[in-house]
């Protein structure tokens, strides 16, 4: 069954240490629109082609919905209307179970993960996502067929098992 797990959090909210590691277990295809920057521009933080790289991003996950793998869209996804589009994109393409998964961290924690990081998402950036994510939570009603929390698994290790 095509599964996608669409992650939902601010920077520094574990998605990537949580969800990276899940797809290559799995054999999910792994989309990470930073990682594709990094591939295609040299500087994962270069935001110049986000046209280009939200492209390839939609075409990987094409690829693989297409021949029958799941996937794990690893980005932010914090607005409503950008978590809709891509549900209906997946759905286009192939989805059959929609997953969100929701990294839900107090602020606080966010800011000091970051700032231990490689790549600093600055603070006021920080700031207003979190403030966006709790205006705009997600919900079902977005289309997802389940919601989770990242600290619990179980339930998505338990479909991708079979």
């Amino acid at each position: 069954m095509a599964i996608a797990l669409l992650a939902i959090g601010i920077p520094g909210s574990g998605k990537t240490t949580v969800l990276k590691p899940l797809a290559e277990r799995y054999g999910l295809e792994y989309v990470n629109r930073d990682d594709i920057r990094e591939e295609l521009l040299g500087d994962a933080t270069d935001q110049s082609k986000n046209k280009v790289i939200w492209e390839e991003a939609n075409h990987r996950t094409a690829v693989a919905l297409g021949a029958g793998r799941g996937v794990v869209l690893d980005g932010t996804f914090i607005e409503r209307w950008k978590r809709q589009e891509m549900l209906s994109f997946l759905r286009e393409n192939g989805a059959m179970q929609l997953i969100g998964v929701v990294a839900e961290i107090p602020l606080d924690e966010a800011q000091k993960r970051n700032a231990a990081r490689d790549r600093i998402v600055p603070d006021t950036v920080m700031k207003s996502m979190h403030a966006s994510l709790l205006n705009e939570p997600p919900i079902l009603g977005e289309g997802f067929d389940a919601l989770i929390s990242l600290t619990d698994l179980t339930e998505v290790e338990a479909l991708l098992a079979h």
